[in-house]
């Protein structure tokens, strides 16, 4: 067995991340704020968020999708976008292997971050 198998369940893993990241992102520049600063918190008590809390999915699972300070629910839209980045790296490499699949996957991850962060900024301006 090669590195392949590592690989990709590494390359799955990255793009859960990247949806981690694409939620923050679909949450904050709607309101005008950085992707950057602060650190990820809780919006209702400002609690800065742990390694447990930014584990995609799990983070989600383990505390049963409230802030595990203030117990405010936190949206079921986070640990959907963290899934569908990952499903779509991994239909990717499944589809087209290791090496066009990694690439077509991280574009179908970009995309993805766009059109959720475009959506959060038209309903925003809706308002």
């Amino acid at each position: 067995m090669g590195p392949a198998p590592f690989l990709s369940a590494y390359l799955v893993l990255v793009c859960l991340m990247l949806g981690s990241f694409i939620n923050l992102a679909a949450d904050r520049v709607p309101r005008g704020e950085s992707i950057v600063r602060p650190r990820s918190h809780c919006r209702s008590c400002g609690r800065v968020l742990t390694v447990v809390d930014l584990l995609p999915v799990a983070g989600y699972l383990l505390r049963r999708g409230r802030c595990a300070t203030c117990g405010s629910r936190i949206g079921r839209t986070s640990p959907v976008v963290e899934i569908v980045s990952g499903a779509c790296m991994l239909a990717m490499l499944v589809w087209l292997g290791l090496w066009p699949g990694a690439i077509a996957g991280l574009a179908l991850v970009a995309l993805l971050g766009f059109s959720v962060t475009g959506l959060a900024l038209r309903r925003r301006r809706a308002r």
